[in-house]
């Protein structure tokens, strides 16, 4: 497997940062895993541990890809990381969303939404819901598009064309999690840049699974994003949102941001189209600030970006939607997401402006050809 690539020093830099970023440090838990102080965090009765304490609202990654031939798509939702470490079931006050924008203005006209019942036997009933038009946005009154439940296969039955799944799965994500906590926080031995292993590869996630013909989608050119919501016995409340990995983790900090751990929550419940301008124009100025000031703060050597660039950068990262052409084969990280795109690589060198290349994992061997493509849990 491929070393890190490094220079002066940056990776073991980029590394320590995470001790200054606070409540979700920068890539340490996963691609959104524990983004906000609201969801979970590292550390669990006084030891590293990475949890979730609202788990079932906990969106992990959000995967958008080709699906089993070049007319369809397909959407992915992790949630509630590491089960096999902690356990966790759908939640079922929770609505579970893939949102798709078809007119490129990060408001959504399509949504698929998923519900669950309670536990039972081991497994949870399910039912996709899709809504359109302005009903997207209110989910107020949708179509009955598919059904099923989580014990078995987790395949269920679809309407139109549809495929659906929802089950524990292989997490598909990857990084060197341990080297980070051995070189961070001196608990083991392994090291960052050192025999690169990955920590996710024995854990197991909560996994929803659509595929869609791409006529349903009603445009080629897509945006989507996922979001959870939970009902807390009177309103519909905000839980996670999700698009790109890693946006909130990553850039709303506190090198930048004294509030980041309130900015990170609020991030959350802001729709895309309103990202850039919303909470008084702080989520932009904290990506600007992190890509002017990271190398130089951490002192690696290497040079930071400039005003300009850096603006143009958050101008793209932001609203936080996938983009794809659902016309192409996913390639990320501007035209959708495949499970093996290493995300992790590209936030390396996108926020250090390439000073670093790598974290030296790569992506998962237990990947499927077929539905749902994620592969069999551990």
């Amino acid at each position: 497997m491929e070393r890190p690539s490094l220079r002066t020093g940056a990776l073991l830099a980029v590394a320590g940062l995470t001790l200054v970023l606070g409540g979700a440090p920068l890539l340490a838990s996963a691609a959104d895993h524990l983004d906000a102080p609201a969801l979970g965090g590292l550390s669990q009765g006084g030891a590293f541990s990475p949890h979730s304490d609202h788990g079932d609202r906990d969106i992990n990654d959000v995967y958008v890809f080709d699906g089993s031939n070049a007319s369809r798509t397909v959407f992915a939702m992790t949630t509630n990381p590491a089960i096999n470490l902690f356990g966790g079931a759908f939640g079922t006050n929770v609505r579970y969303v893939i949102n798709v924008d078809r007119t490129g203005d990060a408001v959504q006209d399509l949504a698929y939404v998923v519900r669950f019942g309670p536990v039972s036997s081991g497994a949870q009933s399910y039912a996709v819901t899709r809504y359109q038009g302005s009903n997207a946005r209110s989910l107020k009154v949708g179509a009955l598009v598919g059904w099923g439940s989580t014990g078995g296969t987790g395949i269920g039955t679809g309407k139109d064309g549809l495929k659906v799944f929802a089950g524990v799965r292989s997490d598909p994500f990857f990084f060197d999690l341990t080297g980070f906590v051995g070189t961070v926080f001196g608990l083991g031995s392994d090291q960052l840049g050192s025999n690169p292993t990955d920590f996710f590869a024995g854990l197991n996630t909560n996994a929803i699974v659509i595929e869609v013909p791409d006529d349903a989608l009603g445009g080629t050119a897509i945006g989507v994003w996922g979001q959870t919501t939970w009902w807390d016995g009177s309103s519909w409340m905000p839980g996670d949102q999700m698009g790109r990995p890693a946006i909130n983790t990553v850039f709303n900090n506190a090198l930048v941001d004294p509030s980041s751990g309130t900015t990170k929550n609020r991030f959350n419940a802001i729709p895309p189209s309103q990202q850039r301008t919303g909470d008084g124009g702080q989520f932009k100025a904290n990506i600007v600030a992190t890509l002017e000031n990271i190398n130089a703060a951490l002192g690696t050597g290497c040079p930071d970006y400039d005003a300009a660039t850096a603006n143009a950068i958050a101008n793209i990262l932001l609203p936080d939607v996938i983009t794809y052409d659902t016309t192409t084969h996913a390639v990320g990280p501007l035209n959708g997401r495949a499970l093996g795109d290493d995300v992790i690589d590209t936030e390396l060198g996108l926020t250090t402006n390439g000073c670093v290349t790598s974290d030296g994992v790569g992506p998962h061997g237990d990947y499927l050809g077929h539905f749902p493509y994620l592969g069999q849990p551990h």
